[in-house]
């Protein structure tokens, strides 16, 4: 009888670093920008949405070495209620996404990162999932100084990092 083998183990030289929860779908995304290099990213976003507040602090913390531009992605908007869904003849609140965040996220959720390369955007590469997206940022960072790393280097406080994230994450939010 054959045997099955296990999957080899993980290269951080390869594209792909991460997975989707249920793990059916790989997601593929950059290798760390070289020293000195500044990425750039397309950075849809919704100014009340916390999740998305998590990547707008890793963005932050890594200006200089990774630029973005914010795109207002999702958002609420009154309009005539023409369908007469009140039954009230009166305006009526509606919920719309940018087209680009539905192209880009299979949920179509905030936050979604973009690179842009050569001046376009590569929107099969984008990068979704709040907590993911902070990896994502201090890789293509790649700061010099561990001290300005959001997730440390090294593999073992890497992990504590990532047990902790997670957990807040599915506790306390």
């Amino acid at each position: 009888a054959p045997r099955s083998r296990s999957p080899p183990p993980f290269q951080p030289s390869q594209d792909v670093v991460g997975c989707c929860q249920n793990h059916s779908e790989t997601m593929v995304i950059a290798p760390p920008a070289a020293k000195n290099a500044v990425s750039k990213l397309r950075y849809l976003s919704a100014w009340f949405c916390p999740y998305a507040h998590r990547a707008t602090i890793a963005l932050e913390h890594h200006a200089g070495r990774v630029d973005y531009e914010w795109v207002e992605a999702l958002g609420w908007e009154q309009r005539k209620d023409e369908d007469n869904v009140t039954r009230t003849g009166k305006e009526w609140w509606y919920h719309w996404k940018a087209d680009e965040l539905k192209r880009t996220n299979p949920s179509a959720l905030v936050p979604t990162l973009i690179p842009i390369e050569g001046g376009q955007t590569n929107e099969a590469r984008s990068v979704y999932e709040s907590l993911i997206t902070i990896d994502y940022v201090d890789a293509i960072a790649n700061p010099s100084d561990e001290e300005l790393r959001l997730v440390p280097s090294d593999p073992y406080l890497a992990a504590k990092c990532r047990y902790w994230a997670d957990k807040v994450n599915r506790e306390c939010c």
